[in-house]
């Protein structure tokens, strides 16, 4: 059978697998990206996987045909590199994955945003099948954004389009790690969420928020702070109404300007325990419907993403599929 690969890198993990021409998923596995000392190894970890995934696809008699990769930042669309800012992994910029792995596997080879690799994994076969115009979000430790309009990935001409997470909506507002301040990702990200989470409960450490950090690591997790905010802890349910509150902001501008059917909603935040994420979605939905300015605002559905983490690589593999397709036409 032929199969797609499908690699995504992400700032802790590289996570990869292989997928049918229908998408479903015939292997998975994930490396941590980083060595005994800390440093980043995304370049060689990247180049492991690739063989891993050829050794599987041998092993398993089927034939690879195309490899994709999802990697943060933004992607030149002529030479393929990582373009800056990539602030969670910034060894990555000027980084040329496709040569590096065309060498590697003897494969065509394609390369996106990793947002965008999560968006075109739900819009095939996730979420957003049937839907043509859609913002799929990805809340982890950055706010990722993918656009799809029409059918088509929203790229832009330098393969910037998208950042909604790099949207300022306060430019006094705090440093971002891309550079400026401001930016939405600084209040709606998991990081964003256990910062304010982590302050609270040092402010009223016999508070609820204090009692949910993690039994082994003695950190509040983005589940304890969603289950504290479920049962009826006030500073919980503010941290969470608030950034809440601002990502709709960014949501509305977006819809604004590109007019979705759908906002889906993918991450750690969404993918938690589904009753006390859904107290998020919610949050969400309240604000948009209450501050959209149009009927696309007010028509908005607002969904949860279903792939889960395995949604960058099968988005990764689908485009290599569909870019190998395209160049044997």
């Amino acid at each position: 059978m032929d199969v797609h690969l499908g690699i995504d890198i992400g700032a802790t993990y590289v996570k990869f697998g292989v997928i049918d021409p229908d998408g479903h998923i015939e292997y998975s596995s994930r490396r941590l990206i980083k060595g005994d000392d800390g440093a980043a190894r995304a370049v060689d970890t990247v180049a492991v996987c690739a063989r891993e995934l050829l050794t599987w696809a041998a092993e398993a008699g089927h034939k690879p045909v195309s490899l994709g990769v999802g990697s943060p930042g933004t992607i030149n669309p002529i030479t393929h590199r990582v373009q800056p800012p990539s602030p969670n992994i910034p060894e990555i910029v000027g980084e040329d994955f496709v040569d590096l792995l065309k060498q590697e596997t003897g494969l065509p080879v394609m390369i996106d945003n990793d947002a965008n690799c999560a968006a075109w994994a739900e819009y095939r076969y996730g979420a957003g099948r049937g839907i043509d115009n859609l913002i799929c979000l990805t809340i982890g430790s950055g706010l990722g954004s993918g656009f799809i309009v029409n059918g088509q990935i929203l790229r832009g001409p330098t393969g910037s389009a998208g950042e909604l997470g790099h949207v300022s909506i306060d430019w006094d507002g705090p440093q971002c790690p891309c550079g400026n301040r401001g930016c939405l990702e600084n209040y709606t990200s998991a990081t964003a969420i256990l910062k304010a989470a982590d302050e609270a409960a040092r402010f009223d450490p016999q508070g609820l928020l204090g009692q949910v950090r993690d039994a082994d690591t003695g950190q509040i997790t983005v589940r304890g702070v969603l289950q504290a905010a479920k049962d009826g802890d006030p500073p919980a349910q503010m941290i969470l109404d608030d950034a809440a509150h601002k990502l709709a902001i960014g949501i509305l501008t977006a819809v604004n300007i590109v007019d979705p059917e759908a906002v889906i909603i993918g991450g750690g935040v969404a993918d938690a325990d589904v009753a006390a994420g859904s107290l998020w979605l919610n949050a969400i939905t309240a604000h948009l419907h209450r501050h959209a300015f149009s009927e696309a605002g007010q028509n908005l559905q607002v969904g949860r993403a279903v792939l889960g983490n395995d949604a960058g690589f099968i988005g990764a593999a689908a485009l290599g599929a569909q870019m190998r397709s395209s160049n044997s036409d």
